[in-house]
């Protein structure tokens, strides 16, 4: 009998020791449940962005009007100018690497005169020189697409810039998937700190590609071909459709973003972006094209470089219908002149089409080589045109707006 109470004891008190360590396991679980970081909710996700007053001056504003600054005394005056007028201001500074690391930065005096005026930034993010060996190695790997997402969402908290836009060029079609899903995790990374991301895409005109286009007007080349509209459109926050370089060094003399010829990159863009992502690319330079009778070379032209001409008595200046562009012609000698570039007069025309279409805004490249008369137009713009909640045009205008699915030195 004193052996058997002497076992039921000795249960007994295992027992006891067996729930005692269950109870502290289970106290430490929750104690560390309490502690550990927790996903961000609809709740903390709105409390993220609302902290932060550029993304939602850039959000609310319609049209927005991006501008596009590179690195030279001509842009620097233009944006000490005109900085008040912009919605968001979008320096070409930065660079990702083919290993995944993003480098460069908005220069001081930049950014002291966007943060006196209050002017939101949004950088853009190039391969280097356009490199496609560099961003097919970075794209192909997902540890280096990893690292480049995790550069994009230090730099934009770091410096409180509302965000980034990728302005990857000349990738390999083949790596059209990779590029969206680089897309995709930086878009995931940047929202989680409550910043922006946007994408500059090449105009396209086909699903196809190669397309059986016969016209080099409407042909979706091998610059547009790496682009996914539909997925792209639903994955930014909104999308410049760069629509420029009609004609360039090795076309023949021609519009840089003729009126039809953006017309039809917009009609298929609308079809597959959301027209409240969506922002017209505009140019502000022009180009020259200087013909002999041995060959045809070609340079971009600010508009200064345009007024000499302008002055010639045998460079009267001509309006194109179709182009609802200026050019002008002359000849010296056996040398032929022909300047195509956009005034006051056909950008007027590119902001109507932007209104046509209910698109977002526009955006422009870039500041410093425009009509200086460019400024009290668009002033007269925005004064008639009356604000609009990108939400309700998506829903009037149906289709893709109901929410289905060498470096620019120009």
């Amino acid at each position: 009998m004193l052996k058997q109470a002497a076992h039921i004891c000795m249960r007994q008190q295992i027992l006891t020791r067996f729930l005692r360590i269950a109870i502290l396991l289970l106290l430490a679980g929750f104690l560390e449940a309490a502690q550990r970081p927790k996903p961000a909710g609809p709740a903390d996700q709105k409390r993220v962005t609302s902290s932060n007053p550029d993304r939602r001056r850039v959000l609310s504003a319609h049209p927005l009007g991006m501008y596009y600054y590179y690195d030279d005394s001509l842009g620097l005056e233009s944006l000490s100018a005109h900085a008040a007028e912009m919605t968001l201001l979008g320096p070409q500074c930065f660079f990702v690497d083919a290993d995944g690391t993003v480098r460069g930065g908005v220069s001081p005096q930049v950014a002291e005169i966007a943060r006196r005026a209050g002017l939101p930034l949004m950088p853009l993010v190039v391969n280097p020189g356009f490199g496609r060996p560099g961003a097919s190695k970075m794209l192909r790997s997902a540890k280096l697409r990893e690292r480049a997402v995790t550069y994009l969402a230090y730099l934009a908290k770091r410096d409180n810039y509302a965000g980034f836009q990728l302005d990857l060029e000349y990738i390999d079609p083949a790596d059209k998937a990779l590029y969206t899903r680089f897309v995709e995790r930086a878009a995931a990374r940047l929202h989680a700190r409550g910043r922006l991301l946007s994408v500059a895409v090449v105009p396209r005109f086909s699903d196809a590609y190669p397309d059986r286009s016969l016209t080099r007007e409407f042909h979706t080349g091998e610059w547009g071909a790496p682009y996914d509209y539909r997925a792209l459109g639903r994955i930014a926050d909104f999308i410049t459709l760069m629509t420029y370089d009609h004609h360039g060094s090795a076309t023949p003399p021609g519009p840089v973003a003729g009126y039809e010829w953006q017309k039809a990159a917009l009609d298929y863009a609308v079809m597959r972006i959301p027209r409240a992502k969506l922002l017209l690319g505009i140019p502000f330079y022009g180009r020259e094209w200087v013909e002999t009778p041995q060959d045809t070379t070609s340079s971009s032209l600010a508009f200064k470089d345009v007024k000499p001409l302008l002055e010639r008595p045998d460079a009267k200046p001509r309006w194109d219908e179709r182009w609802r562009t200026t050019w002008l012609q002359f000849r010296e000698g056996a040398t032929q002149h022909t300047a195509w570039f956009d005034d006051q007069r056909s950008l007027r025309e590119k902001l109507q089409l932007m209104k046509l279409y209910h698109l977002r805004g526009f955006a422009a490249w870039r500041l410093g080589v425009e009509d200086p008369q460019f400024w009290p137009m668009a002033a007269e713009f925005r004064k008639k045109t009356p604000a609009s909640s990108p939400g309700r045009l998506a829903k009037k205008r149906g289709g893709a707006a109901s929410g289905r699915p060498a470096l620019h030195s120009r």
